[in-house]
């Protein structure tokens, strides 16, 4: 894996594995559905927190205070939610608009979900779906907090699912294989192997697949990963490029990376260069791929 890493990644590799061993820093996303970001900030500085803004009020990072910040009564209350920085970037670039009917198909624990509910401000509808009981009693509790009543949650695999109408947006925030969160979970250092990658890629392209196929035409998926396997992200991308009725839209780049268009030395697709990447090293923060997918054809 470090073999890999130091192809795609070249003179920045030493930079690259430095970040990745470094602790990552605690940040919130504010929730507008119950408070607002000036608010929240007096918070932070009355209970002794030092932060820093995060985006244009969307949230805050946290640099040291007196305890965990988890434990303030604002975080019981749903005022905020825990979420990385480079995590609290993805829900919207789906652009999701007042009445959509959304859905979130891999949506545990909640943080893309509740975030999407935040920016249509609980209206239209979201379908929120995991296979997992465990992860499904989060996503639950953390819809309840942060008051998103426009949510229906759903255990059942996305792939399995066959509904009558068609959604305006969906979020798929693809399982994958991690390699992009180890600042925060180290373990994922030496649990994944290639096999792992092989496995997420089929996984990821069905759901892709699904994703297409249940979004009305001109309709947009957004597809995530928090890995950074060119296997699991612009492989995938490439894939449905040449597999499905799609074409590929601008993200709203600002401080993201492009996407690796020719990794491992393979020339993928030109419209590959309209992803994009937040790198480790780069962004100070997880690592993350994303794509913006619309639909061109009818079925």
């Amino acid at each position: 894996m470090l073999e890999r890493y130091r192809q795609l990644y070249k003179e920045q590799f030493q930079t690259f594995l430095e970040y990745m061993d470094k602790p990552l820093k605690k940040a919130l996303r504010v929730n507008t559905l119950k408070t607002s970001h000036v608010k929240i900030g007096e918070v932070l500085e009355k209970k002794g927190f030092s932060f820093a803004p995060v985006g244009d009020g969307v949230g805050f990072e946290i640099n040291n205070g007196p305890y965990a910040i988890s434990s303030i009564p604002e975080h019981l209350y749903g005022h905020f939610y825990i979420q990385g920085v480079a995590e609290m970037s993805i829900a919207p670039q789906l652009k999701c608009e007042k009445g959509d009917a959304i859905w979130d198909m891999c949506a545990a624990p909640g943080g893309k979900t509740t975030h999407i509910s935040q920016l249509v401000k609980n209206t239209g509808m979201i379908l929120a779906t995991d296979v997992s009981s465990q992860k499904l009693q989060a996503l639950r509790n953390n819809v309840a907090r942060l008051g998103c009543t426009n949510t229906l949650i759903v255990k059942a695999d996305a792939r399995d699912i066959n509904l009558p109408l068609k959604f305006d947006k969906i979020m798929l925030d693809a399982p994958c294989t991690g390699s992009g969160i180890v600042r925060k979970d180290p373990s994922r250092k030496s649990s994944r192997t290639m096999e792992d990658i092989t496995f997420m890629s089929s996984l990821q392209k069905g759901l892709l697949e699904k994703a297409v196929s249940s979004v009305k035409h001109g309709g947009k998926v957004l597809y995530s990963t928090c890995s950074l396997e060119p296997e699991e992200n612009e492989m995938v991308i490439n894939w449905a490029i040449d597999s499905l009725p799609v074409k590929l839209l601008p993200l709203d780049r600002g401080a993201m990376s492009p996407a690796f268009t020719s990794p491992f030395g393979k020339k993928l697709n030109d419209e590959i260069a309209l992803c994009g990447r937040i790198h480790p090293h780069v962004a100070d923060s997880n690592g993350m791929f994303m794509a913006l997918i619309k639909k061109t054809g009818t079925s």
